[in-house]
């Protein structure tokens, strides 16, 4: 009822002003005008009245003299008649424009009075009509489009709402709220329980989780939740990984006079980046545990590779003497002692960093199990190093850059060698690693320190990335020189009083 009654009054007035501006036009029309009271005049009135009625769907517009005769109507035997009804009165008296409801001779109508002006002189006026059952037909018209569009808009409504739940039922799993609460429940018990530090951000750069042991490392208390990442870590690199979207691993960075170790990932959905997590702990911890690993596997490579060095000799030996070359296998045994004591000696003369002078011995043993002539130039030289930090840096960079060498032969070449160098110069320490391998070739050359890329097919790709991650974290440089078949040389520059960066 509301809404029919709003529709009516909405409607009403705007037909009332559009037949109210069909009067006014038509008052203004000369061949009008100029007819009025004129012999004749009712012949050219009435034809273009009725064209005018025709075009703008109007009931009736009627020209009357300031007599009230009319010289138009939708009837022609009303021609000459008097205008029905009394509201007409007024604007033939006073000149005034209005709208009116009346009944005429076509039935109850909304109608437009204007006055017609021939110059300064009212000569007549213009009623301009359109019929209450017109505007009712109208009315229900649109009550029934609306009723159509409130059916089938409720009904698209209801169907939505069911697709939507499906559909955000779907994203969650068809889980329940209750079942989501306790979710997040328990990934909250679980990442606060584990020993890493975890800490998440979105797009914004703001905090969504920060575990208990990233409190503790950072140093910080209260809700950190929506809380910017760089107000709580100012140097923080997590929105780094968000910019580019791409993960960074085994990352050192030094936080609150602490040295962290870190992994950060971007957080994707449908391949967007929402978001990134970091997960960290302090340096001297995941030292601590990578010492453990290392220094086992150290020592069982170390072993294996002297095992079967020393079992192919005695083979060797054994066989000399069974066919009574007593000469030669002296000889073989005085050059094998003599190879191995001479490196032995100089590196524990030289090499002042007992873990280093330990490494080169076991890299020494692997290279001539696999056959590869490895040197140490004669001038190298390492002093004994007091920072644990230091010390761990040079022991992966040195580690892996001789393991990358000797990977890098061919599988038949022959006249393998290496040539290692490390100098101590007080402020820096430098290190050259050069072998007569397979080389890179010089479009990779710059994809070879990118973590996962490799030119080796059973190789993980980590090696030279955690190379170049130590040598930038100790605020030193790396140089490349290598040919493709005629091979490779690794040269480092490190700060030894510049630790962290």
């Amino acid at each position: 009822m509301l809404l029919n009654n709003y529709l009516t009054k909405i409607e009403t007035e705007q037909l009332a002003d559009n037949v109210m501006n069909v009067a006014q036009v038509v008052a203004k029309i000369p061949e009008i005008y100029m007819n009025i009271g004129i012999v004749g005049g009712m012949k050219i009135i009435q034809p273009l009245v009725e064209d005018i009625r025709f075009n703008t769907n109007t009931a009736y517009i009627v020209i009357m003299g300031m007599d009230g005769i009319r010289y138009s109507n939708p009837d022609r035997d009303n021609l000459g008649e008097p205008f029905i009804g009394e509201d007409h009165l007024k604007v033939l008296e006073k000149g005034e424009s209005y709208i009116s409801q009346s009944d005429g001779t076509l039935g109850s109508s909304v109608r437009a009075f204007a006055p017609i002006y021939r110059g300064n002189n009212q000569v007549g006026a213009v009623a301009v009509g359109i019929l209450k059952e017109e505007i009712n037909k109208r009315i229900n018209d649109i009550l029934w489009a609306v009723n159509i569009v409130l059916i089938f808009g409720g009904f698209l409504g209801v169907v939505g709402s069911i697709l939507l739940a499906n559909d955000i039922k779907k994203s969650i799993y068809d889980l329940e709220p209750e079942e989501i609460a306790k979710l997040i429940q328990d990934r909250n018990a679980i990442l606060n329980s584990v020993k890493e530090a975890i800490i998440a951000i979105d797009r914004e750069n703001k905090i969504t989780f920060f575990n208990k042991v990233a409190r503790e490392i950072i140093g910080v208390e209260g809700d950190l939740k929506n809380k910017n990442i760089l107000e709580i870590i100012p140097n923080s690199k997590i929105p780094r990984v968000i910019e580019t979207g791409e993960s960074e691993f085994n990352k050192e960075q030094l936080i609150n006079n602490t040295v962290i170790l870190t992994n950060r990932v971007p957080i994707k959905i449908d391949d967007q980046v929402v978001g990134a997590v970091a997960s960290f702990n302090k340096k001297n911890v995941v030292q601590k545990l990578a010492e453990e690993l290392t220094g086992v596997k150290k020592l069982y490579e170390a072993l294996r590779s002297q095992n079967h060095e020393f079992m192919n000799k005695l083979h060797t030996i054994l066989g000399l003497i069974q066919i009574e070359e007593y000469e030669t296998a002296e000889r073989l045994i005085s050059k094998v002692t003599f190879n191995k004591q001479e490196f032995t000696t100089f590196v524990m003369k030289n090499i002042k960093v007992e873990e280093i002078a330990g490494l080169l011995l076991g890299k020494y043993d692997h290279a001539s199990e696999l056959k590869v002539d490895f040197k140490i130039e004669r001038d190298s030289h390492l002093n004994k190093i007091e920072s644990p930090m230091l010390k761990e840096s040079l022991i992966i960079i040195i580690g892996n850059l001789i393991e990358n060498s000797l990977e890098g032969f061919a599988k038949n070449q022959k006249n393998k060698k290496i040539k290692f160098a490390v100098y101590d110069k007080n402020k820096e320490i430098e290190i050259m690693v050069e072998d007569n391998g397979s080389g890179i070739p010089k479009d990779i050359q710059q994809k070879v320190f990118k973590r996962g890329f490799s030119t080796k097919s059973e190789s993980s790709g980590i090696g030279l990335d955690l190379i170049k991650s130590k040598i930038e974290f100790l605020g030193g440089e790396i140089n490349l020189n290598s040919e493709a078949d005629k091979g490779t040389k690794f040269t480092i520059v490190i700060n030894k009083n510049q630790e962290v960066g």
